[in-house]
């Protein structure tokens, strides 16, 4: 091991670095690392370990792109969480989740490289693999229980690493890495107001830090706050409803916002018509909003009236959040040659959404119900009012340890064993839902359902608890074994033990279907998987290096997956770097998707085979609500990847430097879900009935009228595919002048083509230029320091998406369906401001905004809000925050 003198003159050197990545000049630092080494007279630098390999080198560019952010340029861009900060970084192309309420998951972030699913994103945590949140299924890790005050840097691999670090790894990995060896002590607090109503923002973290001659132990708390967003405070998610068409009829759907028929509707022999009470419900309570027209929506189910309600007048769009963490780490050398580490972490979320009273069919309604307007048994649409609004409740508790040894034996031989141990318990109380059962007893008794007896026996509450439990047992050695005209070869050889318990508890009245308003079923499962891996480097010429990897993984449930990659790294001078990847990759099934029981959901999807029929174009059709039942598939197999990288690294132009990769990922085998929709558009091409008995189990049936009758039912399985292709652009420079440094910054990732399937099993198109796939995002930034002052400005911008999308069906053959995309919205910029004031003795001050031209969210023509996680920043509106902090 190295002298504890080496290791402190390293730790000035990385922190060189890391002071020069955080005024953004990421490349520039890289190159400079060995520069400023030798300006101290160090003859050999210690090597780093770099996301993307075992093995440690010198040099931070390597053969596979990686992306170095600190927490500084975090906060110097505004950014007010893990999550937030990386839902900003342009390769999270599209598709991340934020928390949403009414979700099972709301309280849950997540990452998406390339946009091809967070489950296909491999979050690290110091190098091992995060444990996934029960609420996503165990697949993909919940960013919201990372507390941000206790991260050191953030690295993104933009490159495909499951010969590395096994399944998910697939479109690349997030390697969080957390504060180990800080001195010191520090307090910092945040304040945000946003211009629009909702979204509050509290920060507040300590952090201590104590290091001696044998070790060191630090010490984080960190809370943040976030307020819920409600519909009723933005225009274009507010209720609203206007006779667009002049007809001197609102229809629902197509002329309203907000506004469900799930409020006194009554179905039956005849189709929808008014409860005989809506005109006295809309005059008298408070949501229900009158008798609309039928309109497309509901088509094919015959003609008739709905009577609607209004549910954006007392819904939240985006949960509360409210977290408090602890995270302490130490390390100790036993000997010179042995060390020991470990962190804890422990992490509580509480997130608060709300939503309209449980929207429930009232079924088998008697013919001389006050409500039934027909003369026979009919089914009722009701919104549920006497019960009142339904508020849902989200609790998370993470824990999370690691324990470990490192220790060198010889002149080059580094070693590692580790247990890491992480525990996630979930839970979830909505209050104020409809009780089934409650519904009979007061039919039978003959009580009144508005009185206090009758309303207390509808209302009932839904508890889930979902755990999953995460054991991992890590072996490695790296070492140096034979020699090439570049130097010795480097070699790592390890093996990974894991154990998972994944359970998700319903209360038994949602299991037996008996809750109105909410569904969900109970699922449990366990795996182990036992992987071997090997690395070697092979330092081919001094300035070429050519590395390989593999790993075999062996799954207790479905089988093993091998899988290997190989890359290379040119330099023909110090300043200019050449380097390409290839690799297989694989996802394995989650448990949720093997084993999870079958769950209601009332799913949107367009039914262009009733449009059809009455005469609506494709384009014309609108969405619509179907009761779903979704199966699980215990004969789900692996995805399977290939991923190249082709790339560039220059720093020849002082101050300046330039880095252009180009990728390619390809997915097959991808678990997709046979949607409604897909099921809709397979009928449209007249091939359903060989579909459905291809796949058994799945089904959709429609009655002589052409309604979709019953529960669709629907399930995933292997047989879709996904590409991504494009480049990733990284540019930065450093200004030097007599009245303060500059340091500029622009990184760009534009997607060349996201091919995926239009719908299961069907053909494959490229989505780019679709509503929430944009082909291109940019962020450019700017840092400004002189005496006391610093200054960030940052820019986030979108390529502009298509407003509208509808399925083309052409000559009707399936094979020729594609999605067509039109009317496109402008580019989308958001701005974010960030002044700084140092003071030696009473701390740092902080005032900013982010958003600070106050960008909107995107809106159709139709002003409905379009992709609320791509544009979120534009939802929350101008958000002026106020800081200070104070280090000892």
């Amino acid at each position: 091991m190295y002298s504890w003198e080496n290791q402190m003159l390293n730790n000035q050197v990385t922190k060189a670095v890391r002071l020069a990545i955080a005024f953004g000049a990421a490349s520039t630092a890289a190159f400079s690392a060995s520069t400023i080494a030798a300006e101290e007279g160090v003859e050999k630098v210690e090597r780093i370990q770099v996301t993307g390999s075992r093995i440690k080198r010198v040099d931070l560019e390597g053969a596979s792109p990686v992306e170095v952010i600190t927490t500084a340029e975090f906060e110097q861009q505004g950014r007010i969480s893990v999550a937030d900060a990386l839902r900003n970084v342009t390769s999270n192309s599209f598709g991340s989740f934020v928390p949403s309420s009414g979700s099972s998951a709301q309280s849950q972030s997540t990452v998406s490289l390339l946009g091809a699913g967070s489950d296909r994103t491999l979050v690290l945590l110091d190098g091992k693999r995060m444990a996934g949140s029960p609420s996503l299924g165990g697949a993909s890790a919940n960013l919201s229980s990372i507390p941000m005050a206790a991260v050191e840097r953030i690295e993104i691999l933009k490159d495909g690493a499951s010969a590395v670090y096994g399944s998910d790894a697939i479109a690349g990995v997030i390697n969080i890495i957390l504060k180990k060896d800080y001195e010191g002590a520090s307090f910092d607090v945040q304040f945000g107001r946003p211009s629009e109503e909702g979204a509050d923002t509290k920060q507040m973290s300590l952090s201590f830090g104590v290091n001696s001659d044998k070790g060191n132990i630090t010490f984080v708390y960190d809370h943040q706050e976030q307020g819920a967003i409600f519909d009723k405070d933005r225009s274009y998610t507010s209720a609203s409803m206007e006779d667009i068409n002049g007809d001197g009829m609102v229809s629902i759907y197509d002329e309203t916002v907000g506004i469900s028929y799930y409020g006194a509707t009554i179905l039956g022999p005849d189709g929808f018509k008014s409860s005989s009470k809506c005109d006295d419900l809309t005059a008298n309570q408070p949501g229900f909003v009158g008798t609309l027209d039928q309109g497309s929506l509901l088509g094919g189910i015959g003609g008739g009236e709905v009577c609607g309600f209004a549910y954006a007048n007392v819904s939240a769009n985006m949960a509360s959040t409210n977290r408090d963490s602890i995270m302490t780490s130490a390390s100790y050398e036993l000997t010179d040659d042995i060390e020991l580490y470990a962190r804890g972490m422990f992490s509580r979320n509480d997130s608060f959404g709300r939503f309209a009273p449980p929207a429930a069919k009232w079924e088998n309604m008697s013919a001389d119900n006050e409500h039934n307007p027909y003369d026979t048994e009919a089914t009722g649409y009701f919104r549920w009012y006497q019960i009142g609004n339904r508020d849902g409740e989200v609790t998370d508790y993470q824990q999370d340890y690691t324990i470990g040894l490192t220790g060198v034996a010889g002149d080059s031989i580094e070693w590692e064993v580790s247990y890491h141990k992480a525990s996630l318990d979930y839970r979830s109380a909505g209050r104020y839902y409809l009780s089934y059962s409650g519904l009979a007893y007061n039919e039978q008794n003959g009580i009144d359902l508005g009185s206090e007896e009758g309303v207390n026996n509808l209302r009932s509450t839904t508890y889930t608890e979902q755990q999953n439990n995460f054991d991992h047992y890590f072996a490695g050695i790296g070492f140096a074994l034979g020699e090439l005209a570049g130097g010795e070869i480097q070699h790592y050889f390890g093996g990974e033990y894991y154990e998972q318990s994944f359970d998700s508890k319903y209360d038994a009245q949602s299991e037996a279907g008996l809750i109105g308003g909410s569904a969900g079923n109970s699922a449990s499962g366990e795996r182990d998987t036992t992987a071997l891996f090997y690395e070697i480097s092979l330092p081919i010429l001094e300035n070429l290096v050519v590395s390989a990897a593999y790993r075999y993984d062996d799954y207790s449930d479905f089988g093993s997956k091998g899988t290997p990659s190989i890359k290379a790294e040119y330099r023909p001078m110090d300043d200019l770097l050449f380097r390409a990847s290839y690799s297989k990759g694989f996802r394995a099934p989650s448990l949720s998707e093997l084993l999870g029981a079958t769950a209601f959901s009332a799913t949107d999807a367009t039914d262009y085979v009733a449009c059809r029929d009455q005469g609506i174009a494709t384009s014309d059709c609108k969405e619509r609500q179907y009761d779903n039942l979704q199966e699980s598939n215990n004969n789900l197999g692996p995805e399977e990847s290939t991923y190249l990288n082709l790339g560039v690294v220059y720093s020849g132009i002082e101050n300046f430097s330039v880095k252009v990769d180009y990728f390619e990922l390809e997915v097959e085998d991808v678990i997709a879900d046979i949607t409604v929709q897909s099921l809709i558009n397979i009928e449209y091409g007249g091939n359903l009935d060989e579909f459905m008995s291809q796949y058994p189990g799945v089904k959709l049936e429609r009655d002589d009228s052409g309604a979709v009758i019953g529960d669709v039912i629907t399930r995933s399985d292997n047989g879709g595919f996904m590409s991504r292709k494009g480049f990733d652009i990284d540019l930065s420079y450093k200004l030097d002048t007599s009245f303060g440094e500059f340091n500029l910054k622009n990184v760009t990732t534009w997607i060349t083509d996201a091919g995926e399937d239009v719908y299961f099993g069907g053909p494959t198109q490229n989505f780019i230029g679709d509503s929430g796939t944009p082909e291109w995002r940019s962020q450019f930034v700017v840092n400004y320091a002189i005496d006391n002052f610093a200054v960030s400005w940052t820019a986030d911008v979108i390529a502009d998406t298509a407003e509208d999308s509808y399925l083309d069906t052409k000559d009707g053959n399936p094979e020729n369906f594609r999605q067509k995309f039109e009317n496109h919205n402008p580019t989308y910029v958001v701005h974010n401001l960030n002044v700084k004031y140092f003071t030696e003795k009473v701390g740092t001050f902080t005032l900013g905004a982010r958003n600070l031209f106050e960008k909107g969210v995107v809106l159709d023509d139709a002003g409905n809000w379009v992709n609320d996680s791509l544009y979120n920043a534009g939802h929350i509106g101008r958000e002026v925050f106020a800081g200070y902090s104070i280090s000892f």
